[in-house]
């Protein structure tokens, strides 16, 4: 067995060990979805694993989930944001791309989306000013505001 092939077989096995959501993020998730907003995952994970930490943690809360894969770029090429835009049905002057990282401030550019910050992630404050970010926000909460 090759290194890749041993490693998701790995992650498949233990993608659950200390995973989590964020506190705050489900009562977030819960209000855009009564609010009506349409909500998507693209992740660098490898697809299999993003779509089934998708559905075990938020259910049908998160209807569009895509990762790695053999017919999409990784980020911070835009293709997985691409694909779950289209899966929703909306286009990118009407959406707003949440992330941690400068990987996630390029993939939102390279996708023409306005891009949120969040400080409990990966990268401090500064790495997503640096960066670029539209907004930058350091509880879920506070995303309610910036979408109106």
């Amino acid at each position: 067995m090759d290194c890749l092939s041993a490693f998701k077989q790995h992650y498949a096995e233990n993608m659950h060990n200390k995973t989590a959501p964020y506190v705050g993020i489900m009562p977030l998730l819960n209000k855009l979805k009564v609010n009506g907003k349409k909500l998507a995952v693209v992740s660098n994970k490898f697809d299999d694993a993003v779509k089934a930490l998708c559905r075990d943690y938020f259910g049908d809360m998160i209807p569009a989930a895509y990762g790695e894969s053999a017919d999409a770029a990784r980020k911070p090429a835009p293709d997985t944001v691409f694909k779950a835009l289209r899966a929703l049905g909306s286009a990118p002057g009407d959406a707003v791309y949440v992330g941690d990282s400068e990987v996630d401030a390029a993939t939102a550019k390279n996708a023409g989306l306005t891009f949120v910050g969040v400080t409990w992630g990966f990268r401090s404050r500064e790495v997503l000013e640096q960066n670029g970010a539209d907004y930058i926000i350091d509880s879920p909460d506070e995303l309610t505001s910036i979408l109106g």
